[in-house]
């Protein structure tokens, strides 16, 4: 069967778009002067604001001083960036053009409006953002996660591989390179490199759950199942509460034949994240080996209805309709994993049988 997708490291690179780009980066990063911005008391009222994610009330306050200072354009980005931190992105996107529009060299509004565009799963526009913020400010950190997200994301692990490793030498006492490196390896299948990227983020700082969570997906994906297991719980040790880890140990019990036990865990992590697709779709794998097929079913239907390209579950729900003789629906399926990935072998080897019946 497919490697299971790396939710984990997915959400490792993902956690970096949550929040925009912190108020403090705002008065510094521009090529025009910033005494009017430390003078003007609704744009200071607006940074506190921001920085206590009031962002309604940081918008007002942001409006206020683009009022007062029309042609600043860190007034533009702010109000830019808390506009898309309430999600109105659109406004968001015209306020960052306007901003681009009166300062053309100011790297930040081409960060945000990637942010943005990622959000709106419109990645190749990101791409294109990020790429023109770290052209104008080769030494941004943020910039260069944010762009080894969407080079990841595109499939384009070695400029991801790349970009990382320049995040890396601007800011070496950061785990987070070293937490997406892995991810980017484990991507490509090379698990030594990905082990050793992870275990580096934890010496750099062992309180990140993710880097266990990562590392325990490097070993599960070697069939190391005994070490996987140990790296799940040092994960939840941080995080009680973190539904990846929890679906992930689910996934381990799985791979053990301890199908209730993975059950018990994938419908913890359910109650505490409904919408984390790969417990579905795990809950399902161990509801059908305990034959519970049409709570299965189910399972399966609500994790495609999640992530309609989860190749994963896509081929593994081919395989139960097949095993419950619903033949014509398991070779649409299979036939729509291979317009995902050509090279699904499964998905090729369930056409060819279900072709001689």
């Amino acid at each position: 069967m497919n490697k299971q997708i790396r939710s984990g490291a997915l959400i490792a690179i993902m956690f970096l778009l949550v929040t925009v780009i912190a108020p403090a980066q705002s008065a510094v990063q521009s090529s025009q002067p910033d005494q009017e911005l430390l003078d003007n008391a609704a744009f200071k009222k607006g940074e506190e604001l921001y920085s206590h994610l009031k962002l309604k009330e940081a918008v007002e306050q942001y409006r206020e001083a683009a009022r007062q200072l029309p042609n600043n354009a860190k007034v533009y980005e702010r109000l830019g960036a808390a506009l898309a931190g309430i999600e109105d992105y659109e406004a968001a996107i015209t306020e960052e053009q306007t901003a681009l529009k009166l300062d053309p060299k100011y790297f930040l509004p081409h960060v945000i409006l990637g942010q943005i565009y990622s959000n709106q799963d419109k990645t190749e526009i990101a791409l294109d953002e990020f790429k023109q913020a770290v052209a104008l400010k080769p030494t941004s950190f943020r910039a260069l996660l944010d762009l080894g997200y969407a080079y990841t994301h595109l499939g384009k692990l070695d400029e991801a591989i790349a970009t990382y490793k320049k995040a890396m030498e601007i800011k070496p006492e950061d785990p987070t390179p070293h937490l997406n490196l892995g991810v980017v390896y484990s991507q490509k299948q090379e698990y030594d490199m990905a082990i050793k990227e992870e275990e580096k983020a934890i010496e750099i700082n062992k309180n990140i759950p993710e880097a266990y969570i990562n590392l325990g997906n490097a070993y599960a994906d070697t069939d190391k199942t005994d070490k996987a297991i140990e790296q799940y719980k040092k994960a939840l040790k941080l995080a009680p509460s973190h539904p990846n880890a929890i679906s992930s140990l689910g996934w381990m019990y799985e791979k053990q034949d301890e199908y209730k036990s993975a059950v018990i865990e994938q419908r913890k992590a359910l109650k505490i994240c409904p919408g984390f697709s790969p417990a579905h779709r795990r809950l399902a794998a161990s509801l059908e080996k305990l034959g519970q097929m049409s709570e299965a079913k189910t399972e399966f239907e609500e994790a495609l209805k999640l992530t309609p390209q989860d190749v994963t579950a896509i081929v593994q729900y081919a395989a139960l309709l097949e095993k419950t003789g619903k033949t014509a629906e398991a070779m649409e399926q299979y036939k729509k994993a291979l317009t995902i990935n050509p090279e699904v072998q499964e998905a090729k080897d369930g056409i060819a049988r279900l072709s001689k019946k």
